[in-house]
């Protein structure tokens, strides 16, 4: 069985305990397509009455729909499936990138409806003008549509309660008031996350209907910079500050190379994107004249035989099996699921990981770890906006005092 957690006080009002029954009920057909009745009662604890109830609701409100299944000719009451109105509950999510910010529509199982680009701008203020016009315009567009919130990702440390971004190194952005920037007067609500950690979220929350969710795993991206989203018993670690599970800026050699951070040999710089291009290069690769080089490009020479391009991911990933084996021997977890050329490239780096881990982690801790490339490949932590946006919405948050958001808990019923 599911449950469902409150931050407040005391007892519940009627109406709220009626809101969480009922999102506890959406969130387990939300993964259970096609669930009947009885099983939707068994999984959550709910009472068959209450299930009817609940159920009978949520028909009214076009939230679901019943069809009925089986044989025509059978004897007895033909069961019946339920599904979600998928234009029904809609989420928008953002992604803020030093390459470009990307938005999208997207539907409760991860569809992306409509998508728009913005190009990128050293400037905050400019950038931040950009990304509303493009959010009262999608807005606008799907204004017959129930859309639910609206939430972003960011590389960076951001203040989760208010918007305000404390620092993005890799955007040189510190304390600028992203919210003041973006929100306007959008009545939607926003939700905003670092960007490593969403796409952690995507990974355990947008699953294949009646897949077991990882609850314990680590996800890698070395997209503007390197961050990791560590999600350990379902629930996103945070630490006292938010600022928990920056496995980028551990430091991978104590005399290395000096880091936006402040600090010296970071594995951040050793395994991020402009880790692989500095690589390539010292390795004497070349760029085409006309051509912005990427770690795409990088790949797909390395698929097309060029041997620096080989060589750089080989180098690379010798360093990035020893910040594999930090977050094995530090979080034992399930699963390192890995993002951004890391996938892209997985099959020159897989053994070569694997050889760290075997060579430098103990047996025991290596028992059933899975390491694989992430299911929503470049999409990863924008899909991690709409998924914040889709998990405060089915989980039912209560605010504190002061209207602060509680973290994000993964909620997951399998039949």
């Amino acid at each position: 069985m599911t449950g469902v957690t409150f931050t407040t006080k005391g007892a519940l009002r009627k109406s709220a305990l009626r809101q969480a029954n009922e999102r506890l009920a959406l969130d387990a057909i939300r993964q259970n397509p096609a669930i009947s009745r009885s099983d939707l009662a068994r999984i959550t604890g709910l009472s068959p009455s209450s299930v009817s109830f609940i159920v009978n609701r949520l028909l009214r409100a076009h939230l679901l729909r019943e069809e009925k299944v089986g044989n025509h000719s059978q004897v007895g009451r033909r069961p019946t499936a339920l599904y979600l109105v998928r234009e029904a509950m809609l989420a928008i999510g953002v992604e803020i990138s030093q390459n470009e910010s990307r938005i999208a529509l997207a539907d409760v199982h991860g569809e992306i409806l409509r998508h728009k680009s913005i190009p990128w701008h050293a400037n905050h203020d400019i950038l931040g003008q950009r990304i509303h016009a493009a959010l009262r315009s999608l807005v606008e567009e799907t204004a017959s549509q129930k859309v639910l919130g609206i939430g972003v990702a960011l590389p960076g440390t951001i203040d989760r309660n208010t918007g305000r971004v404390i620092a993005a190194e890799n955007l040189n952005w510190l304390n600028v008031d992203l919210d003041a920037l973006i929100h306007g007067r959008l009545t939607l609500p926003f939700y905003y996350e670092n960007s490593a950690k969403l796409s952690a979220l995507a990974e355990s929350w947008f699953t294949e209907p009646g897949q077991r969710a990882l609850r314990d795993f680590v996800f890698i991206t070395p997209t503007n910079g390197l961050g990791t989203g560590i999600i350990t018993n379902g629930h996103l670690l945070q630490g006292s500050s938010a600022i928990g599970g920056e496995f980028g800026h551990v430091m991978l050699y104590p005399d290395g190379r000096k880091c936006s951070c402040g600090n010296q040999g970071c594995w951040e710089q050793y395994g991020c994107d402009a880790a692989l291009l500095r690589v390539y290069a010292e390795n004497g690769g070349t760029q085409d004249d006309g051509a912005e080089l990427s770690p795409a490009e990088v790949v797909r020479r390395a698929r097309g035989g060029e041997e620096a391009a080989r060589n750089t991911l080989r180098q690379v990933a010798r360093d990035l099996g020893l910040g594999f084996v930090n977050l094995v021997m530090v979080f034992n977890p399930e699963a390192l699921v890995v993002g951004g050329y890391i996938a892209d490239a997985w099959e020159f780096i897989e053994d070569i990981v694997w050889q760290a881990l075997r060579s430098r982690a103990p047996h025991y801790a290596l028992a059933g770890l899975r390491v694989f490339p992430s299911n929503h490949a470049t999409d990863s932590s924008l899909l991690g906006a709409v998924a914040l946006v889709y998990s405060h919405f089915f989980t039912c948050f209560e605010h504190d005092a002061e209207g602060a958001h509680s973290t994000p808990v993964l909620m997951h019923a399998t039949v």
